[in-house]
């Protein structure tokens, strides 16, 4: 099983500019981590300011991130995540359908586990019209009274990390 997230520049197939992933076992009922995976990836499309709002990367500091680094410089063609990636059956992720457009013809995963859609009617967030709606990943981790800080969020790392907090609380089938 494999968690992953990924901070992306644009809404562009594989514009993968961070990727954070980590790998898991199940060992006496608890989830271990066995291996991680975290990088930083050039864009080939001008800066996007939503996103830039969002994760704050420029091309200027993940330029300076990556300056002693020699893993491909754009996410599609990196072969170690593929490598990575070998022989994991199941990937989980929050909005798992972001994840999966990136990772087209790229990697496949036979099982797919979102923490959003498998939390919607459990949160129960609504949206302004007080109908149900897709939780976010804070709102997520306050039902489950897991600690989050908003400064931190949308780092590819942390944003994991929450997610591997919330399905360790899930009771899966």
């Amino acid at each position: 099983m494999i968690i992953l997230d990924f901070e992306t520049n644009s809404h562009n197939e594989h514009d993968v500019i961070e990727a954070a992933a980590v790998k898991l076992e199940l060992v006496n009922g608890e989830y271990v981590v066995c291996d991680k995976f975290h990088r930083y990836y050039l864009s080939r499309y001008p800066v996007n300011p939503y996103s830039y709002e969002v994760h704050k990367l420029t091309p200027e500091a993940i330029l300076k991130i990556r300056q002693n680094s020699s893993y491909a410089s754009y996410f599609k063609e990196d072969e170690d995540f593929v490598e990575f990636c070998s022989g994991v059956e199941t990937l989980v992720a929050h909005n798992i359908s972001f994840e999966l457009r990136h990772l087209r013809q790229i990697v496949n995963f036979k099982n797919h586990i979102c923490t959003m859609k498998e939390n919607k009617h459990i949160v129960k967030a609504l949206n302004k019209n007080a109908k149900i709606k897709n939780p976010t990943l804070d709102e997520v981790c306050f039902y489950y009274g897991i600690e989050f800080d908003e400064n931190k969020h949308h780092s590819a790392t942390y944003d994991v990390s929450k997610t591997f907090e919330i399905l360790k609380r899930m009771k899966l089938n």
